[in-house]
């Protein structure tokens, strides 16, 4: 017994070296770890300090950036306010213009010895501009409110029925009329397209549509003359298109003139 307790206590002196052995070790290591906080604390106070310092170096010029680029955001606003502005006068001008010459083109020529009339008629004065009547026109007609666009239109042919819309006026009064089913008013309409605006917009659709009017009150042969017209006159656009197909529906030919060469009383007449 005396022997087992003699390497017992052995054992424990073994165990105890060790234990203070690796007590020291981990207490080196220990205060190693405490010298690299430090020094990490250290460098993360004079990085925090440094980088404090540029943004108080940096404040003022980019302050000064900030300042100049809220100046030439507003010059810019200024400049494209100013730019707007100047080009709507350009355009109340420009209407202006128009109106003038539209009026001028009502005013007959001189005589070469007028003769004075007790009651002279003046030249008619547009209530208000052309593009506002026309505006107002088209708005009403595209909601169906015929009888405010009907009026507007006229009203419009009769001041400026030398404008570049006037041709489109005329057709659609003609529409409201084919609209409405009163074929005969709308023949009338269209033809008033052909006559006064032979090179309109809506010439080539005016003939078309009269053709069409035509054929709805029953005058077959007369709607086929037509659309053979719109063909010959108007080759390559939708009417002709459309009075091709019209023909073709009716189970009538083109025509000579849609395929051969036109003849030389023809070729005269042009």
């Amino acid at each position: 017994m005396q022997r087992d307790l003699a390497q017992l206590q052995e054992q424990i002196r073994t165990l105890q070296t060790r234990f203070d052995t690796e007590l020291a070790k981990s207490q080196q290591l220990l205060n190693q770890n405490l010298e690299a906080s430090g020094r990490l604390a250290t460098s993360i106070a004079v990085l925090e300090k440094s980088i404090a310092n540029q943004e108080k170096a940096l404040a003022a010029p980019v302050a000064t950036v900030n300042t100049r680029v809220d100046t030439m955001a507003s010059q810019f606003q200024s400049l494209r306010d100013a730019v707007d502005e100047m080009n709507s006068r350009l355009s109340k001008l420009q209407q202006q213009i128009v109106d003038i010459k539209n009026i001028v083109s009502t005013v007959p020529p001189p005589q070469a010895a007028p003769t004075p009339t007790p009651q002279a008629a003046a030249p008619p004065v547009p209530p208000v501009q052309s593009a506002t009547l026309w505006t107002n026109a088209l708005r009403d007609y595209q909601a169906g409110n015929y009888n405010l666009a009907g009026p507007q239109f006229t009203d419009y042919l009769k001041y400026f029925g030398a404008s570049e819309q006037a041709s489109e006026a005329q057709f659609y009064l003609g529409e409201m009329f084919y609209n409405q089913k009163d074929y005969k008013e709308a023949v009338d309409a269209y033809d008033l397209v052909l006559e006064r605006y032979p090179e309109g917009k809506r010439t080539a659709d005016a003939q078309y549509k009269k053709g069409m009017s035509l054929l709805r009150m029953n005058k077959r042969d007369m709607a086929a003359k037509e659309f053979r017209e719109v063909i010959r006159r108007f080759p390559r656009t939708p009417a002709a298109t459309q009075a091709a197909d019209a023909l073709k529906g009716l189970g009538l030919a083109i025509g000579p003139s849609s395929r051969q060469a036109p003849s030389k009383s023809a070729t005269r007449r042009r």
